[in-house]
């Protein structure tokens, strides 16, 4: 079992096993967490009145990718937004140990968490790395 390093959105569902998805980024997801909305043809499945053209569209929604999204060093977590912008000061970062089970949209560990070892704020995780 290996120690990963998570931003965790506030409007995510509960940081758990369970809810355990990577999202597209900016997606709007299902009420389980484990599809998002189509940013093609948001989310109708259809564009100019023929189907979806995004291959992995399903009348509007795609598969999130099991396991959490997440970095393997808190260096890499902090590299991975500085590029995408900063997220607020107030949001969680989650250090857990756990199991990758697949790989995320931008090739990131995709993880499942067996257990938190710590949540901070970005602004706390950020100050101390």
């Amino acid at each position: 079992m290996s120690v990963y390093y998570r931003l965790h959105w506030s409007d995510c569902p509960p940081f758990s096993a369970d809810n355990a998805w990577s999202a597209l980024w900016g997606g709007t997801r299902s009420e389980d967490g484990s599809r998002t909305e189509c940013v093609t043809c948001d989310g109708t499945g259809q564009l100019d009145g023929d189907p979806c053209p995004e291959r992995d569209c399903d009348e509007g929604w795609i598969d999130c990718v099991a396991g959490y999204s997440c970095c393997a060093s808190a260096d890499e977590l902090i590299a991975y937004f500085h590029g995408r912008g900063e997220p607020d000061a107030g949001e969680a970062v989650v250090i857990f140990e756990g199991r990758q089970v697949s790989t995320g949209f931008d090739g990131e560990p995709a993880v499942v968490p067996e257990r938190v070892l710590e949540t901070l704020t970005w602004a706390e995780f950020t100050c101390r790395n």
